[in-house]
């Protein structure tokens, strides 16, 4: 009977005891970006944080302000920077909802990113499995605080924009802080990071005036960053950034264009794509054979062509199987450049000769700017659309 009381008592009281941890909600804030840059001159650390403001997301008519605040602070450290934005807030900040980090380009050039991510991977409170991106050319607080147009919060349409670009275009990929952490560790392979900038910026791109523009500031997409020992090297711009999503096999759509005229471009839409590569030695020197295959159809026809002949198709797989051997050509070029393996072409062959890529992984970056490398590529039409013939010009 004594037993059955205690084991009563235990159970009450884990029903009645409180959690620890419990805060209200009107005594925490919550954080849904962070932005990080370095001040050359002050050797000193820039940390903005951007937080929800509950009163103007409510969905109840009568909210007010913007739907977001930013706070900036500077510091020794990120972490003495981010603590020192306590003295201007009065609740505690909550980093467990952070859907973005933004990098200045300023802290990319200068410091090496090996350090940078450290803070984020060795504190539980912020997710590694969240996108991040540089603010190219521009300051990560105006980036990030511009109000956006369609959606409320900044961070939301950013991350929404990579997601668009990166299944519909391809020069993008969503990555995520855990990828380039992964990279940032390995031998074989550097890690890019997608850039950002911000357009039509004006005095009202941080205030509520910026919703009521048609042609209002807006954040794009920008550009692959390429990094080499922790430092953001160079870009990778237009068609060729593809190059990265081809080898890594992580297209989901994109369109291509061929020169069909002196003027004109015909447009196809590459709608299935797989590539193989394999790496080997020789001579000291890296042999690369990158082999794509793709399916495309015809979306845009520009010139006077009959895509009811046999011919007319052959023709336009030639055409697209060198424009896409040149695009992928032109970026692993761009990266070896810089000597930065962009495409993990080093992590290919230590997978395929552990023992061979030994002998060179100490300077594997210079290596891979003396590889050779090989592009074959085979694209099939298997659609023109609705029309065949096109119009009379």
């Amino acid at each position: 009977m004594k037993r059955n009381y205690v084991i009563l008592a235990l159970i009450t009281s884990l029903f009645l005891g409180s959690c620890s941890n419990y805060k209200e909600l009107n005594s925490v804030s919550i954080v849904v970006a962070m932005g990080v840059d370095y001040k050359p001159k002050e050797k000193r650390y820039d940390v903005t944080l951007q937080i929800i403001n509950p009163s103007a997301i409510a969905t109840q008519t009568g909210s007010i302000g913007t739907p977001v605040i930013a706070i900036e602070e500077d510091g020794r450290t990120i972490s003495e920077a981010a603590r020192n934005i306590t003295k201007r807030v009065s609740r505690t900040n909550i980093y467990s909802h952070v859907a973005l980090v933004v990098i200045g380009e300023n802290l990319a050039k200068i410091k090496t990113l090996n350090y940078i991510f450290d803070v984020f991977e060795r504190d539980a409170k912020i997710r590694v499995n969240i996108p991040v991106i540089i603010a190219r050319n521009e300051s990560v607080f105006k980036l990030m605080n511009n109000l956006p147009a369609l959606d409320k919060l900044p961070a939301k349409s950013i991350v929404g924009k990579i997601k668009n670009t990166s299944a519909l275009l391809g020069e993008n990929q969503e990555i995520e802080m855990r990828q380039v952490i992964s990279a940032l560790s390995s031998k074989g392979r550097e890690p890019v990071i997608n850039g950002a900038s911000l357009e039509l910026e004006s005095d009202t791109s941080e205030t509520l005036d910026n919703f009521s523009k048609v042609k209002s500031s807006y954040n794009m997409i920008n550009g692959l960053g390429i990094i080499k020992q922790g430092k953001l090297v160079g870009w990778i711009d237009g068609p060729p950034a593809k190059s990265v999503q081809i080898i890594d096999n992580k297209i989901k759509e994109t369109n291509l264009q061929v020169k069909c005229s002196k003027k004109e471009y015909d447009s196809m839409e590459i709608i299935r794509l797989k590539s193989k590569t394999k790496v080997k030695m020789k001579d000291d020197i890296p042999m690369i054979n990158v082999k794509v295959n793709a399916v495309a159809i015809i979306d845009e026809i520009l010139c006077n062509d009959d895509f009811d002949k046999a011919k007319t198709l052959e023709k336009y797989e030639k055409l697209s199987e060198k424009q896409l051997k040149n695009n992928i050509l032109a970026g692993i070029k761009e990266a070896q450049k810089f000597g930065a393996d962009s495409f993990g072409f080093g992590d290919k062959l230590h997978l395929a000769n552990p023992k061979v890529f030994k002998k060179y992984e100490k300077d594997w970056g210079k290596v891979f700017q003396k590889a050779k490398v090989k592009v074959d590529v085979d694209v099939q039409i298997n659609n023109v659309g609705m029309r065949k013939k096109a119009y009379p010009f």
